[in-house]
């Protein structure tokens, strides 16, 4: 468990630290009152695909990856613990990208509809994703894996 649990809080913090990064760096740009325009369409719609993009990664798709691998577990009677981590890896890249998401909508100054829907869906999906020992047993335990020391 400890070995598991020491991979996916590595890759928790290299994907969580430029998130944050990526944040500073926009408020500081907004601080000094530089304005970053979005390319190509207006605005509006940056917020609406933001959004959308945001909520998709931060919470649908972490669900669906869970509900689509949680039948084939049960059917299966067994459950590789190298399937099951590449489960949570995967869960945690795809909830981390609704907090890029978020902060793409931030830098654009989005409506503050979508850019307040944004953040939450980043902040979920940051919360989601996070790697805890009590969590991880009891998925462990839930699948019959053994778990390891």
């Amino acid at each position: 468990m400890s070995a598991m649990l020491k991979r996916l809080i590595i890759v928790f913090a290299a994907l969580t630290v430029p998130v944050v990064a990526f944040f500073l760096i926009v408020v500081y740009l907004h601080r000094q009152e530089m304005a970053v325009s979005p390319p190509l369409f207006p605005i509006w719609s940056w917020g609406v695909v933001l959004m959308v993009l945001s909520v998709l990664c931060g919470i649908a798709l972490p669900i669906l990856m869970r509900t689509i691998f949680h039948p084939g577990a049960l059917r299966d009677k067994k459950v590789d613990l190298h399937q099951y981590q590449k489960l949570q890896t995967g869960m945690i890249v795809v909830s981390l990208a609704g907090a890029y998401t978020a902060c793409l909508a931030y830098l654009f100054l989005v409506p503050k509809l979508h850019l307040y829907a944004s953040v939450l869906a980043g902040l979920y999906g940051i919360y989601s994703a996070i790697p805890v020992r009590r969590k991880l047993s009891a998925d462990l335990k839930y699948y019959g894996l053994k778990i390891p020391e």
